[in-house]
């Protein structure tokens, strides 16, 4: 499928609909991608849709014996829904990358092949069939295996002869009229159909080059689309049958759609079932949840209140039928919790669901917490029921394979395919042209989004290479790779291998859906979106480390001002306010001016409920209002009950499930019917529909209630309908948010009261982000936390802390070489007592698995500092493993006592003549860098203008990265050609040198302009003009 056409499916069918065709197969190359969606598009334009796979197949796949690249083309074609089924099972089986059907292609064997039923209908397919090979190669085995296949089968085959007029074709088509003669099987005109048109087609030999794909003879064929009189003239030109031969070939087309029965899919919701009664078992697990959540010990009037609601998201359960998917969140959920992995509060609308909450899929007390769930699930609206959990990055691929291995569920990967974006197209098409890719870089560099997020390219540039934009247009958007969707996974009680297709693809540990996302969900098949999320596992793993009781909203005090106020004095390690721009916005929603105001203002003022407010004022949705909510601005609506009604909002309508709160209370609208009006509001018909009704119930509710006029009423609804709009169309959800505040939230109380677990785990998390490190270790100290290098005797596999000393460790798991094994024999070792570094030595080598290339490392990492400077304990090592008194494990007990003894002496001269060689600064960034992926060690005592070359790109002008030896601080400056090129090589300067920066100047950066030249920017570069290179390591 890749880079074998420009061509979109729909363009197809747009201009077969042109054509006046009246049936179109599709078929691609080993799989049946997004084929529900062509069969869809097809049946709109009423025309009959072909399932169709031109198949590759081998002569076996026994890996035993040898695996053989013949990978044959073959065309299989379904007559029914079963031929449907059986070809997307051949299709699946195709895709098996460990049994080698996978090989090169998807293949299916001859076996495979002649074991297919009549619900398959085939024809021979192209040169690349194992008809023509066996003619071609005068194989007369396969030649006979073949015939006798077709023969026995010729009921369901035909011949396939096609147009090109390539010699081998000519011939091919020829033999194959012979052999219809012959046995009676009847020829059939193929297209070979890979572009729209010949502008297509040279789009696709455009992307082709830039890829560097080739396909051989093909190359030169017209593999256009072609109408009946252009397939008609194609054969004419090829000269190599008689018309009659020919026409008739292609009247067979007809005659094969004729053969093919429609059908339809099933789209019936596809839940799992888990149990025989699952109406019974999701009672008495609701029953258990009653008790373990403490609902039964509510009062009556409370507990009356709680049952209520239960029997009512009960009966909705039951009528949408979602009671299995409930129970299949809830199996995955106690299968979690009983392996100690606990996911996050709850994400989306299912937190409406007390129900949820009780089966502890959440931890959203739904009546406590306010929460709508209607917004989830609605009765008169009935569609699948949809759940998003976040689990703990690194356990949730333990999640996923449990959930793969349900007994009687069928799983898969969902397909997504990857397409050519703007400034892709721009390269590649660039580049396949042969233009300068210094123009080519400049033109992709200049493309923006506009206020749609579409990508749009500098206007200019369009007139500037019309060629060039010629060929984008066309290859921007094409599928170039599959993959597959981050975190959906479908979960299905039917077999996915017949009814949908499957395949893998390069990373995809599990089968892989052939239909996207948008097909799934039209034919109601189930999927689960297991997702991760790092402040979900910060909290847990903070309380384990703590030693506490797991954080949730159950058992957090949300009213704790000192946490608020450490919150607003720094976003670190807050869900979702970590960002600059929102912890700035959360200093002035929090700051003591802004809550003075709203509480003048709301006598139910709380925290956490503003804290969810900015979490939506902070996005696209809060433009309108974002700043007059930081400034404590309540928005007056010109009516007290409209006040009344927004007043925990501070007047703003932020969330969407207060416009369904808005239809119950004030226009009489049950809850059911809010959430279907509040969706039909977001589209045109819906506003159309029932805008009067609103209006109608809404006078009729200000009438009765507050006695206000028909006039009156309108004139405070009017503008608020325009306020219902902007919300239904950016709105927030307060079942999302609520939750998400809640983990942003404990996240600051775990950070407050308990800083070291909290940052360690943080760290842990965040091993391979260096900015983000270093960002944590600003904050710890803040705190007065350290956080120390790694440390022997201090240092576990990952971060750890030591309250005694208010210090985080490094681990050693992260560092290149390293491993979790090695750090805990090493935190064994340093419960002794060593005398001398060569005892410790010695200890290492008889004792752990460390080598010593590992001691090395660690050595020059400063792991063993305790025992003396970096430059010392080099020496040492070194003269240990391969001085003069050399230690190894396998001499003789006599030998090593007598070199240890010698070495122990050696080591006392060592350090009392310091007899050594200093490790240099630069030997030790680079060293650093190269372990670790960054470099902490910084010398104060060192002038300020020496740093050391870390990188050097050399592409235009040199750009080099400098590490600064007094502060650590790490960036990248730039300098002219002349300068860098000088001529005294001992001031040539390479990657790993200590430069000391003698001059510098700031200059606008140059981009170039598409003329050959270049043009200033905004952004300012640093141009080193003069330097120093140390050259003399005694000089130091």
């Amino acid at each position: 499928m890749a880079i074998d056409s420009v061509t979109k499916y729909q363009q197809y069918i747009d201009e077969a609909e042109k054509a006046n065709m009246q049936t179109i197969c599709f078929s691609e190359h080993g799989n049946v991608f997004n084929w529900v969606k062509k069969k869809q598009s097809i049946e709109e334009k009423g025309m009959k849709y072909i399932h169709a796979n031109e198949v590759y197949l081998t002569e076996h796949n026994d890996k035993e014996s040898g695996l053989i690249r013949d990978n044959y083309h073959y065309m299989l074609i379904a007559k029914n829904l079963e031929g449907a089924q059986e070809l997307n099972k051949l299709t699946s089986l195709s895709n098996n990358k460990d049994d080698g059907h996978y090989y090169y292609n998807p293949r299916i064997t001859f076996e495979e092949l002649f074991n297919t039923s009549d619900n398959i209908i085939m024809t021979s397919a192209c040169l690349a069939s194992p008809l023509w090979r066996a003619i071609k190669n005068d194989n007369k085995q396969m030649m006979n295996k073949f015939m006798d296949f077709f023969v026995s089968n010729k009921h369901r085959m035909f011949f396939e002869i096609q147009y090109h007029t390539h010699p081998e074709q000519k011939l091919f088509n020829q033999h194959l009229h012979s052999l219809s003669i012959e046995t009676g099987i009847p020829l059939i005109a193929g297209t070979d159909t890979h572009a729209l048109n010949r502008s297509h087609a040279d789009a696709r030999k455009i992307l082709m080059k830039a890829k560097g794909a080739t396909y051989g003879d093909e190359d030169a064929f017209d593999l256009t689309f072609k109408t009946y009189p252009e397939v008609v003239k194609m054969f004419e030109e090829q000269s190599a049958l008689p018309r009659n031969v020919y026409l008739e070939a292609i009247h067979n087309t007809n005659v094969m759609a004729d053969m093919i029965e429609e059908f339809k899919i099933d789209s019936s919701p596809k839940y799992p079932k888990l149990h025989d009664d699952s109406e019974k078992v999701f009672k008495e697990k609701i029953n258990v949840g009653v008790i373990e959540r403490g609902i039964n010990k509510f009062d009556k009037v409370k507990k009356d209140t709680y049952f209520k609601r239960i029997r009512e998201e009960f009966d909705t359960y039951k009528k949408v039928g979602a009671i299995d998917y409930m129970l299949l969140q809830k199996d995955v959920v106690d299968w979690a919790h009983s392996n100690d992995i606990y996911q996050g509060y709850g994400r989306g609308s299912v937190n409406g669901s007390l129900i949820a909450y009780l089966l502890k899929i959440t931890e959203m007390d739904s009546i406590k917490h306010k929460l709508n769930f209607f917004r989830f699930l609605n009765p008169e609206r009935i569609s699948l029921a949809d759940i998003d959990l976040d689990w703990p990055p690194s356990k949730r691929q333990d999640v996923i394979d449990y959930v793969a291995t349900i007994p009687g569920i069928h799983f898969s990967e969902i397909i997504t395919f990857n397409t050519v974006a703007l400034k892709g197209a721009i390269r590649e098409v660039g580049r396949a042209l042969g233009m300068d890719l210094a123009i080519v870089d400049a033109i992709a560099k200049s493309v923006f989004k506009d206020d749609k997020k579409v990508d749009r390219v500098d206007p200019k540039y369009l007139d500037m290479y019309p060629e060039l934009f010629k060929y984008v247009e066309l290859v921007q958007g094409v599928i170039v790779s599959i993959g597959s969707h981050p975190s959906g996974y479908i979960v299905s009680p039917v077999s996915l291998e017949d009814n949908i297709g499957l395949c893998y693809t390069k990373e995809s540990k599990y089968p892989v859906s052939q239909i996207n996302m948008k097909e799934l969900d039209g034919l109601n098949y189930v999927k689960l979106d297991i997702l991760g999320l790092d402040n979900n596992e910060i909290i847990n793993e903070t309380c384990k480390l703590a030693g506490i009781e797991r954080l949730t909203p159950d058992n957090m005090d949300v009213d704790d001002k000192d946490v608020w106020n450490s919150i607003r004095e720094s976003g670190l390690g807050i869900f979702q306010w970590e960002s600059n721009s929102a912890q700035a916005y959360l200093k002035d929603l929090l700051s003591e001016e802004t809550i003075h105001k709203i509480e003048e203002q709301n006598d139910m003022f709380s925290y956490i409920e503003l804290f969810s407010i900015g979490n939506g004022a902070i996005r696209p949705s809060g433009d309108s209002y974002r700043q007059a909510l930081a400034n404590g601005i309540f928005k007056d609506h010109g009516h007290e009950a409209l006040n009344n009604f927004l007043k925990s909002t501070i007047g703003y309508l932020v969330y969407q499930e207060q416009i369904m709160n808005f239809l119950v209370e004030f226009c009489e609208f049950t809850m059911a019917e809010s959430d279907s009006v509040r969706r039909g509001l977001s589209k045109k018909e819906g506003t159309e529909k029932f805008l009067p009704e609103i209006r109608k119930r809404f006078v009729q509710k200000m009438n009765m209630d507050y006695g206000e006029t028909e006039e009156d009423a309108l004139a405070v609804l009017e503008p608020f309908l325009q306020v219902i709009d902007d919300a239904q169309r950016y709105g927030f959800s307060d079942n999302h948010s609520n939750p998400y505040s809640h983990i942003g939230y404990g996240n600051g109380y775990l950070r407050h009261y308990y800083p070291l677990a909290f940052l360690t785990v943080m760290l842990n998390i965040n091993n391979d982000n260096i900015e983000k490190t270093g960002q944590i270790i600003n904050y710890a100290k803040t705190r007065g936390i350290e956080v120390s290098p790694i440390k022997f005797g201090k240092s576990n596999a990952d971060y750890s802390f030591s309250e005694g000393d208010n210090t985080i460790y490094k681990g050693l798991k992260s560092i290149k070489y390293l491993n979790e094994k090695i750090a805990e024999e090493l935190l064994s070792l340093s419960k002794n007592t060593y005398a001398s570094f060569v005892e410790l030595l010695v200890d290492l080598n008889e004792k752990t698995s460390v080598n010593s290339r590992q001691t090395d490392i660690l050595t020059r990492l400063g792991f063993f500092r305790e025992f003396g400077d970096i430059s010392l304990l080099v020496t040492l090592h070194k003269e240990f493993s391969s001085g003069r008194s050399q230690y190894k494990k396998t001499y003789v007990e006599k030998t090593k006592l007598k070199r240890i003894a010698d070495l122990i002496d050696e080591e006392n001269r060592i350090r009392t003549e310091n007899d050594y060689s200093k490790v240099m600064p630069n030997e030790e960034v680079m060293f650093q860098k190269e372990m670790l992926g960054y470099s902490e060690a910084v010398f104060p005592d060192i002038e300020s203008g020496w740093c050391v070359v870390t990188d050097l790109d050399l592409k235009y002008s040199p750009k080099l990265t400098l590490y600064n030896l007094r502060n650590g601080d790490e960036r990248v400056f730039k300098m002219d050609k002349k300068t860098f090129n000088v001529k005294d090589k001992a001031l040539k300067i390479e990657k790993g040198d200590l430069i000391e920066i003698t001059s510098h100047k700031k200059k606008p950066r140059q981009v170039p302009d598409g003329n050959g030249g270049f043009r200033a920017t905004d952004q300012t570069d640093v141009w080193i003009t003069g330097y120093n290179k140390y050259k003399n390591k005694e000089n130091a």
